[in-house]
């Protein structure tokens, strides 16, 4: 390594700030170039001056001054294939479970690139399934969209995001989970849960934790991405979770504070939004010039309510096509998923629903509204009317068929069938505990009564109206009633 360093153009060491180097020299160096010293410390170059480049340290050490500093002969190199499926890596593409080595590494490591263009994509005409009712029938989200998860802390997102990781274990999805920034002891909880029994096995671990050189945090986001378009490129349904963009954000921030660019808006630099948002970009739907596989995108921000509209939080709003908002209060009280659907967006996932599970989701919005409304008012003890006693009693039924135990999934023909139950006189005068006491005897009806199957079938087309099915559905109200407990 002394004699490759001796021979080649270097750039000597001018400055040193912890992990942040300056190199005098290296006139050929570009952007995201990779170079090295003699001792095997590596340095990515982030910026170009006049009289060297400004580089950030990979490798533990303290470099000297005047110390050399050459190219890389063949910088980062990453394996990209399935031997991943159950596996963590770092981002310089080192294993970090304790098991064995990846296969020889083959694909240099590309922190920037550009997004597709149009002509490699196509519409968004795909649900992504999550087996959650929740998501699937009011928020629903297309294979290729960008969702955002956000929610104050202690808010159920790891759990969400850890059960719809394992929902796509037999749908061929491959999933990948970048933990950005994370501690280890969340790192490790979260991958036991990943790569349990019945998790999905399909799913390929990102790892940067909080005690790695800040640079690991920072370009976690885009190796992910790399991993994550590699599998896509090759015609597969990828989904990829960064975990989270807010610590990357503050990661981000101090990088640039310490070489010095100017500080903007609470003290992030005014590239911030750029750097986040060309990676969000590369999500999509594509075509079968460009692999005819398809990126979904779920970035995770941990916020509360007073940073609602703080700086990355606006930004990544903007950056996506809707967000799921979770609830510490609902999370507190049992729900799952903590999703609070009057503060959730979903942007794209409508256009992939059938004509009745759009006009279902519709109509339970706005009974979910109106129950909220009613809820308020019978706070002030005032006297009902029947129409708002009606209202709260669907409702009630409502909320609770929306809630599941996590890690577990329901098919869309039942959580069509359930939900539209509310608008039947099936739970006319049945007390809430009717309902808790009998919901998964419902379910199980729904999925093994022969009676039952041409309504599943009608629920699974999705072609007939509202209207239409409820006829239906009111016509087969007796299976139902026989596996009910008063």
């Amino acid at each position: 390594m002394e004699e490759q360093v001796a021979d080649k153009e270097a750039g000597l060491v001018t400055q040193a700030k912890g992990y942040l180097i300056s190199l005098e020299g290296l006139p050929s160096a570009r952007v995201n170039d990779i170079v090295i010293n003699a001792h095997g410390q590596r340095a990515l170059v982030t910026a170009l001056a006049e009289s060297g480049v400004e580089a950030l340290l990979l490798d533990p050490g303290s470099p000297g001054s005047g110390e050399r500093f050459v190219a890389h002969p063949e910088g980062i190199q990453l394996y990209l294939g399935e031997a991943l499926f159950g596996r963590a890596m770092n981002v310089l593409g080192e294993p970090v479970d304790g098991r064995e080595a990846f296969p020889p590494a083959t694909e240099p490591l590309t922190l920037e690139s550009d997004a597709p263009d149009m002509s490699a994509r196509s519409l968004m005409i795909e649900q992504l399934t999550l087996g959650m009712t929740m998501v699937d029938l009011l928020l629903p989200i297309a294979k290729g969209q960008r969702q955002l998860v956000l929610g104050p802390n202690a808010s159920g997102k790891d759990v969400f995001l850890e059960s719809v990781t394992a929902a796509q274990r037999d749908t061929g999805v491959v999933c990948v989970y970048a933990l950005i920034g994370r501690p280890a002891a969340y790192i490790e909880n979260v991958m036991a849960r990943l790569y349990r029994k019945d998790g999905n096995p399909n799913t390929i671990t990102v790892v940067a934790r909080s005690d790695d050189p800040a640079p690991f945090v920072s370009i976690a986001p885009a190796v992910a991405l790399q991993v994550a378009e590699s599998f896509s490129k090759k015609g597969k349904d990828v989904l990829l979770v960064l975990d989270d963009l807010a610590i990357h954000a503050k990661y981000f921030r101090e990088i640039a504070l310490l070489s010095g660019r100017v500080p903007g808006r609470e003290s992030y630099p005014g590239d911030t939004f750029y750097a986040q948002a060309h990676l969000l970009e590369r999500a999509g739907f594509f075509n079968k010039a460009h692999g005819g596989g398809s990126l979904t995108l779920l970035p995770v921000l941990e916020t509360n309510i007073e940073e609602m509209t703080n700086l990355i939080s606006t930004n990544l709003m903007s950056a996506t096509d809707g967000h799921l908002f979770f609830s510490p209060v609902a999370h507190a009280e049992g729900y799952f998923p903590a999703i609070d659907p009057q503060q959730s967006v979903t942007r794209v996932g409508r256009q992939t629903q059938s004509t009745l599970a759009k006009q279902l989701s519709i109509r339970v919005f706005g009974l979910l509204a109106d129950y909220e409304r009613e809820k308020r008012y019978s706070q002030f003890g005032a006297q009902l009317s029947l129409e708002a006693q009606d209202v709260l009693a669907r409702g009630e039924v409502a909320t609770v068929l929306l809630r599941q135990e996590p890690a577990t999934a329901v098919s869309q023909e039942e959580q069509v069938i359930l939900l539209s139950l509310v608008f039947t006189p099936f739970f006319d005068k049945k007390s809430i505990d009717f309902v808790k006491r009998n919901h998964a005897a419902l379910k199980a009806a729904v999925s093994k009564d022969p009676l039952l199957q041409p309504l599943v079938e009608s629920a699974r087309k999705g072609t007939s109206t509202l209207d239409q099915f409820l006829k239906k559905l009111n016509a087969s109200l007796a299976p139902f009633t026989a596996v009910c407990r008063p």
